[in-house]
């Protein structure tokens, strides 16, 4: 009787649960080692003057970048892409700055052509962004700042640069725990027991408490200028995250764009006057 007890719990228990952990683990790995795409164009291609360079983050990496100067200008943007894409994936949505600022690109780690084997979807991606700010000022830029789309807006808040002048936010996540619950949405009851286990995997294997990692509750803190962008058909981080930073960042900008799933809120048209105004008032 015991023996079929045990396998009665077996088939209809452990196993599944089984099932399950290794069906969250397949994920955690496909997300955290995103394929790397690479663009296979640059900006000199759209007749526009740039530089192939390379910088350093604190904890080693090499990442690969963009920096397209402006001669007329003293002031720079730093321009963040978002998962699991490259520099390349947002150029053309922000080369219209090119005409007004001195523009740097880069590759997040593990992405593109930088260095690095895991993402974390924003956490240790802060040292990126913070090794792109050096890089500006080690060229003599006081006025800086930064755009970023999705995951790259995301690290823009995390990393709370107090040399950063103002900063433009296309689609950012305000929690990580939040869009790990949108992601699992369609697997039904499923969804509770593989978000909870994508936490688990990121703190045994990364160190991550995906708890943690808020843009809603770090930047809050500061007054930095800010314009939150975003689609309000957004098929991959809704547009309630927008509204839950506009309500915790003091004084920050909302434009809510009535059509446009996630990447295409540049389609509008008041995407480019929007945001070449709040940098001409804030940068």
């Amino acid at each position: 009787m015991n023996k079929i007890i045990s396998a009665v719990v077996a088939r209809l228990i452990v196993y599944p649960l089984a099932v399950v952990a290794l069906l969250s683990l397949y994920f955690f790995f496909v997300y955290v080692c995103p394929k790397n795409n690479v663009s296979q164009f640059n900006p000199g291609q759209w007749k526009i003057e740039y530089q192939d360079v390379t910088f350093t983050t604190k904890d080693g990496l090499k990442l690969a970048g963009w920096f397209i100067p402006n001669k007329t200008s003293s002031k720079a943007v730093i321009v963040c892409h978002g998962y699991p894409m490259d520099k390349g994936d947002v150029f053309g949505m922000t080369e219209f700055l090119a005409r007004d600022y001195n523009l740097f690109y880069f590759d997040f780690r593990a992405m593109g052509k930088s260095e690095g084997r895991v993402s974390t979807s924003g956490w240790r991606e802060r040292e990126d962004f913070l090794a792109a700010v050096r890089f500006l000022k080690d060229k003599g830029f006081v006025d800086i700042g930064a755009f970023g789309f999705s995951m790259g807006a995301a690290v823009i808040f995390l990393a709370d640069s107090p040399d950063i002048k103002c900063i433009v936010s296309d689609s950012s996540y305000a929690r990580l725990r939040t869009e790990l619950g949108v992601i699992f949405s369609g697997f039904g009851i499923l969804r509770g027991p593989l978000t909870l286990l994508m936490k688990l995997w990121s703190l045994i294997f990364l160190r991550v408490d995906i708890n943690s990692v808020n843009p809603v509750t770090i930047f809050s803190r500061t007054k930095t200028p800010v314009l939150l962008i975003h689609c309000l058909t957004d098929n991959v981080i809704p547009a309630q995250e927008a509204l839950e930073l506009h309500g915790k960042i003091p004084g920050s900008e909302l434009l809510l764009l009535p059509a446009g799933n996630h990447g295409e809120s540049s389609h509008s048209r008041e995407y480019e006057p929007r945001i070449r105004g709040f940098f001409q008032k804030y940068l």
